[in-house]
């Protein structure tokens, strides 16, 4: 479905600070467990952690964190913000020497699990809306989740796209958004008038990247204007930006 680009901004910006926060969870064979997470960056809808542990991209974990109080959606008053959230992206960093250790990722979805949680611990889920309450929602997924070549980051980038004409150079073009992004692709609103097929330019001054880009695929959003899913045929996205600075959330 397509989210509104304001509904993936941050309320107040996004942090990055020493905070530590108590992660649960559950794992099929293992049972319950818990440990204890050094937080790389946070917002009002999800954070990003070193682990010890591998977690399934598509799983849920509960959270435990000192967040500030604007960026909660509830809890103000209490020294702890206790949340939900899904397993987005897990990564290792450690190499073959020292401890083992994974980067993950996860979207914030609410106070409570799902309904059937405790039934099926192991259930993988999928982003499929926002909450009234700027959460993201959440459904049952098919099947696990196929690991992308290119980890996908949900974070709004500002860009200029311009469409390319194939013997008259830049035919149009407007300052937009994208929904998210990858080191390979993004997927960028727009109300140009493009096709399946079109070659269009990416251009971000936030994060100097300028790369040509194919339409691969294009959906109708509910505010009239499109949503193209791009594949950079140049240069590549340099996400190492965005790994420093924002919090990862990969699509599922």
């Amino acid at each position: 479905m397509s989210v509104p680009p304001e509904l993936l901004e941050h309320k107040a910006g996004l942090a990055s600070m020493s905070l530590h926060a108590v992660v649960k969870g559950n794992e099929e064979g293992d049972g319950q467990w818990k440990d204890v997470a050094e937080l790389i960056t946070f917002s009002p809808t999800g954070s990003s952690f070193n682990f010890s542990r591998y977690c399934e991209v598509g799983t849920l974990v509960s959270l435990m964190l000192p967040l500030p109080p604007h960026m909660r959606t509830y809890d103000f008053e209490k020294e702890m913000y206790a949340v939900w959230g899904l397993v987005q992206h897990c990564e290792q960093l450690t190499a073959s020497e020292g401890p083992l250790c994974y980067h993950l990722g996860v979207a914030f979805i609410g106070q409570d699990c799902p309904e059937n949680y405790d039934e099926n611990p192991s259930q993988h889920y999928r982003i499929c809306g926002v909450t009234d309450e700027g959460m993201w929602r959440v459904e049952e997924a098919k099947t696990p989740f196929k690991k992308r070549r290119d980890v996908r980051f949900w974070k709004t980038v500002d860009l200029y796209l311009a469409l390319i004409d194939r013997k008259d150079g830049s035919i149009g073009g407007e300052r937009t958004t994208a929904e998210n992004v990858s080191r390979s692709g993004a997927a960028v609103f727009t109300t140009l008038n493009v096709s399946i097929g079109d070659r269009v330019k990416f251009i971000s001054e936030q994060y100097d990247f300028s790369g040509l880009a194919v339409v691969c695929n294009q959906q109708a959003t509910e505010d009239g204007r499109k949503k193209l899913h791009l594949k950079f045929v140049e240069n590549t996205f340099p996400v190492e930006t965005l790994m420093k600075t924002d919090a990862v959330l990969e699509e599922i």
